[in-house]
Parts: structure tokens; sequence; C-alpha cells
């Protein structure tokens, strides 16, 4: 399976592929908003890119599944600008960072060093497609099984 630029061709590939940062859902002002962790050298990079700019973000999630495992990879296209950025997830573990997409429509970037839920340092994308993030978690539920017991290398926090 391709996507963009990157190709996968098997599970040994995509758990390669998996976004190591992790993600959780942050309570930002009442909304449990899902969250991408980044290395903070990485999201300081992102952030003097985009500071004092006006950003739209193309996000788009692509979903691969066999009836059993489920991947999303989130990928974002930061317009005018040469910024493209992608997470692959394993959705199996995080139906709740998927229904939290789903009902915000919102997601956000933060340093790592944030991880204890600390909401100074977030970049909030907006995502215009709302059916997309249905239909997503609708794939997402159907596809993914409870009982999957690969050894994974993630889970939602």
């Amino acid at each position: 399976m391709t996507s963009g630029s990157r190709s996968f061709r098997s599970l040994e590939d995509f758990t390669a592929n998996l976004h190591k940062g992790g993600v959780s859902l942050i309570d930002f002002k009442g909304l449990k908003v899902p969250t991408v962790y980044l290395a903070p050298k990485r999201y300081d990079e992102i952030m003097k890119k985009v500071l004092g700019k006006k950003v739209a973000v193309d996000t788009m999630l692509n979903i691969f599944h066999d009836g059993r495992d489920v991947f999303v990879d989130i990928q974002m296209k930061f317009l005018d600008m040469d910024l493209e950025e992608n997470y692959l997830l394993y959705a199996n573990d995080l139906i709740g960072f998927f229904e939290a997409l789903s009902t915000t429509g919102l997601i956000s970037l933060s340093p790592e060093s944030s991880y204890s839920g600390h909401t100074s340092d977030l970049f909030m994308i907006q995502l215009p497609k709302h059916e997309q993030i249905e239909k997503a978690l609708q794939i997402i539920r159907e596809n993914a099984s409870n009982d999957a017991s690969r050894d994974l290398p993630y889970s939602d926090n």
C-alpha cells in the first residue's frame, strides 16, 4: 500500500513507521482535544515556520485495514509553505482519540515535554471536512478488532 511518499507493504512496514512520539487527549477549555506529541526540536521547527503567518493546513486521514488491524496515516500539508507532516497511528488502540477528533473537529500538535497535559504549547488545527472524519471513525470502528493481540509498540494514554 502506498500513501503519499510513504510505502507500506506489510504489517512490519506499518509497525516500523508508527509515530513514536505518542498521542493523547488534552482537556482544552472543556473539550477533549486529540493531541500528537512531537520531539521538542521538531515542534520548534514547525512553530518557527508558521509563527506570524496565516496558516492553512490540509489534513487527510488515510486508513489502511485488513479486518483486524487498522492504521491511520494523518497527513498534514501546510499550504503555501514547504511543510508536510505524517503521523501513522495504530487505530485499534486509539478509538477514543478518533472519537474525540470526530467530536471536536480539532487536532493539536505539542512537544513531548508537555506530555503531562499542560496546554500552553499546543498548535491547534481545525479539520474542516467533518463528514470525512465521521466516515473515518466508522471505518475504524467496523474494522478494528477488539481482541487484536499484536505486540505493537503503541497505545492510548
